[in-house]
């Protein structure tokens, strides 16, 4: 067996381990096992632990290609086709490059990390089984997004991490409050979700054999068509996806669901796929100059909104929600001026340090003797810093009373655009059964052939 197969069978573990749990879990479901904790878990870590190995040491030979050769080419993993019409082909391609490899890695890393915390914090929960079902579900879809050699393979993996996301929201069912929580979110996927569905399919209409693996040392023009309205689309895509202003409101709603599954998807892979999806975009294509610059205002306004709220929250989690928000916004920023090793590198340092912060904050306040001992530490240490020496007091209550009042409004409403939005797709939706009812009335009522009226 040469190294090269080697490689390339590394390569399909990454995808076929945790896809092999999956489906495992998918048969325990009919079987009473499921009601097994150790079944499940054994289950749940031998794919996730499959595929991160084998990402680890794909990553490695990638390293030493790069330092040997100066270049790396992609390695394939899937080719599925799934069906075609006219001269449009729908197929499911996967592979791994310099790029996404470490995204890969990262993820199922944190996966392993997630999975391992939750056997624990859900132990005897009557969920443990749709739990780990989900996130195994959550790892497949995410694998997909990274490993996809085009936009329209990264649709799907995009669907299945907000299928996974608004499921695992509403987890605990006894509360009505995670159920509106998670419609919210699922609401603001669908909107973004447009985005990328429509540049996608633009895509392989004009570009059918483009593929991520052409663009990696050369950036393709996009056609005339398309360079302003799929670069634009792609941005609302991300926009949502990563909780960027003025889609944030979904963001510190979605921290209902359990801790694990809130640090694995808002704070390490859910909330970077924006991130990614623009990455791929501008390494890809060239991109006019006007979305740049949209790139990067919608980063800094969500930036500063995110540290402002952040200040205000009155509980851990959800502070760390809006502080993931500024920092993915920075993220924004860096690839708006073409910084992507730094908004790689910031990518999945983030995403490390936001997981691990996430699965801490249920457990924060015993670090400290009593309640308002944490207080005290607050105080002094806001004392302590730079900005009260150089931001008068004034200015810092008027902030302080202006990002209160912001938080209020984002906790009691929702985003003015997903209501917008809403209202127009019940509207439709109303349209669309009064027309097929028209249609099935005038079905009815038309004499049969052979007949006589």
């Amino acid at each position: 067996m040469t190294a090269d197969s080697v490689v390339h069978n590394l390569a399909g573990a990454i995808f076929y381990g945790p896809l092999m749990s999956l489906l495992l879990l998918a048969l325990l479901g009919f079987t009473p096992l499921k009601f097994s904790e150790k079944v499940v878990k054994r289950t749940v870590a031998l794919g996730q632990s499959i595929g991160f190995f084998a990402g680890m040491l794909v990553a490695f030979h990638m390293v030493r290609e790069f330092l040997l050769r100066g270049t790396v080419n992609p390695i394939p993993v899937l080719h599925y086709h799934f069906f075609s019409f006219g001269h449009h082909v729908v197929e499911l391609g996967l592979q791994l490059d310099f790029l996404n490899i470490w995204f890969v890695v990262m993820a199922t890393i944190l996966s392993n990390i997630v999975g391992v915390f939750s056997q624990h914090y859900l132990h005897r929960d009557a969920g443990f089984y749709r739990f780990f079902f989900l996130i195994v579900l959550f790892l497949n879809g995410v694998l997909v997004v990274f490993m996809a050699s085009d936009f329209q393979g990264l649709f799907i993996g995009w669907e299945l991490v907000g299928i996974t996301s608004a499921l695992l929201i509403s987890f605990f069912t006894i509360r009505r409050e995670t159920i509106d929580n998670a419609l919210h979110a699922f609401w603001a996927y669908r909107v973004c979700d447009i985005g990328l569905l429509c540049g996608a399919a633009l895509l392989a209409a004009y570009l059918p054999d483009d593929s991520f693996g052409l663009g990696v040392h050369v950036k393709r023009p996009l056609p005339g068509d398309l360079f302003y309205f799929v670069p634009f689309l792609f941005l609302f895509s991300a926009m949502g996806k990563s909780a960027q202003y003025p889609y944030s409101s979904w963001l510190p709603r979605a921290m209902e669901g359990p801790t694990s599954s809130s640090a694995i998807f808002y704070g390490g892979l859910s909330i970077h796929a924006g991130v990614y999806l623009l990455l791929r975009l501008r390494l890809q294509y060239d991109v006019p100059e006007s979305m740049l610059w949209a790139t990067g205002i919608v980063g800094a306004v969500s930036c500063i909104y995110g540290v402002l709220l952040s200040q205000v929250q009155s509980d851990v989690k959800s502070a760390l929600a809006y502080a993931s928000l500024s920092q993915v916004g920075i993220m924004f920023v860096e690839i708006s001026l073409g910084w992507y090793y730094i908004a790689t590198i910031h990518c999945i340092g983030h995403a490390f340090l936001r997981t691990y912060q996430i699965l801490k904050c249920s457990s924060i306040i015993h670090q400290f003797v009593a309640f308002e001992d944490a207080h005290q530490f607050d105080a002094e240490r806001a004392r302590a810093g730079i900005v009260p020496v150089l931001v008068p007091p004034g200015v810092l209550n008027r902030t302080f009373s202006f990002a209160f009042d912001m938080a209020l409004r984002a906790a009691s409403g929702r985003s003015v655009l997903v209501l917008m939005l809403e209202r127009v797709s019940l509207r439709l939706q109303a349209l669309e059964e009064a027309w097929l009812g028209l249609l099935t009335r005038s079905g009815r009522n038309k004499p049969r052939e052979g007949t006589q009226s």
